[in-house]
């Protein structure tokens, strides 16, 4: 398996932006062209998806414009057209504004509070489940932005799903939901990166609730102080869970009553995942470590709808697990493994 890439960048978003475009030329370049293929196969030409990101751009330079700023420059160093990266990042609000067709990127998500560990620490984990037209690419980003929180998250494929620590304690991690309201606006994945701009929970939220925000997601995040919520939105409407002192699993279905009009496509295999991973993590409840985290995301029960998925030869849309992600928020560290958790080795990748 391979090691986890681990880039290093810092100063204002330009800077940030040249750096890792430089860095990931040859991954963004790959992944863009698998992009362009499998929106191709799926009936989107390359030019209809450019003018939709364009639109979708312009809704992102005006409500997240330091983030607008960061990609902008990443795409001139990777020599590479800034809507093709936006489209990259729009994979779900592509297929449905294009096309209504439906996206099964999965992933699980955890949340385990001090009351719920051996030591009091506080620790977020996620498993990140891809289509086979991503990238494979694993990284992690190491970055001191110019007068904003310094901050160590996971990436992959060119994406800006920045999952993570900040050093102000502020972690963060989530996954896909299908709503029905998708529309023009700030694509969702950019999000992350804005959670990790916050300073304090509560603008932390509010970044996953930005109110022109294109589409449905859920948020988990977490403080160093052990304080813990999932939120989960749509394009229009959210809802906020306190996990309190119990240990807190999602996936791929909204937990929410007051969001289930909204939820579209099959959510058996994400109920599930749910269920199951819930159950591993109340088995551990007073006694949760990286080790027990990385074991549950490491399950292969209810295989193919298994925590860590593998491909399903029987379809060639399905997704898998590609990387293991577990953050110690405490510590601001990341322990991430290059591939499926259950063969690939994590490694501890530190903020400091």
């Amino acid at each position: 398996m391979p090691s986890v890439l681990v880039l290093e960048a810092s100063g204002s978003p330009s800077e940030i932006g040249e750096t890792l475009g430089r860095a990931l030329q040859p991954i963004l370049r790959e992944a863009v062209e698998r992009h362009r293929s499998y929106l191709a196969a799926n009936g989107i030409g390359w030019d209809r998806a450019l003018a939709l990101a364009a639109r979708l751009r312009d809704d992102l330079a005006a409500n997240l414009p330091a983030t607008a700023e960061e990609l902008a420059a990443m795409a001139r160093a990777a020599a590479l057209d800034v809507d093709a990266l936006v489209s990259l990042n729009a994979l779900q609000e592509t297929l449905v504004l294009a096309r209504r067709l439906p996206v099964d990127e999965g992933c699980t998500s955890l949340a385990v509070p001090p009351a719920a560990t051996a030591d009091g620490s506080v620790l977020l984990a996620h498993n990140e489940d891809a289509l086979p037209c991503r990238h494979e690419q694993v990284y992690v980003v190491r970055c001191r932005p110019r007068d904003e929180p310094a901050f160590v998250a996971f990436a992959y494929s060119g994406l800006f799903l920045y999952q993570g620590v900040n050093e102000l304690g502020i972690g963060s991690t989530g996954n896909a939901l299908r709503m029905t309201d998708i529309r023009i606006g700030v694509p969702k994945l950019f999000l992350y990166r804005e959670v990790l701009r916050a300073t304090t929970l509560p603008s932390a939220i509010r970044a996953a609730l930005l109110p022109e925000r294109a589409n449905g997601n859920n948020h988990l995040i977490a403080t160093a102080e052990g304080e813990i919520y999932d939120v989960e939105v749509s394009g229009r409407r959210s809802a906020l869970h306190y996990v309190g002192n119990a240990p807190f699993a999602h996936t791929n279905h909204v937990l929410a009553a007051e969001l289930r009009d909204l939820e579209e496509g099959k959510t058996l295999g994400s109920q599930l995942r749910r269920n199951r991973a819930q159950r591993l993590l109340e088995l551990e409840a007073g006694r949760h470590t990286v080790d027990t985290l990385r074991r549950i995301l490491s399950d292969h029960a209810n295989g193919p709808d298994a925590i860590c998925k593998h491909l399903d030869p029987t379809r060639d849309d399905a997704s898998r697990t590609i990387a293991g992600l577990v953050i110690d928020v405490t510590a601001r560290e990341l322990w991430v493994a290059a591939g499926p958790p259950c063969r690939a080795p994590f490694e501890r990748v530190p903020l400091a």
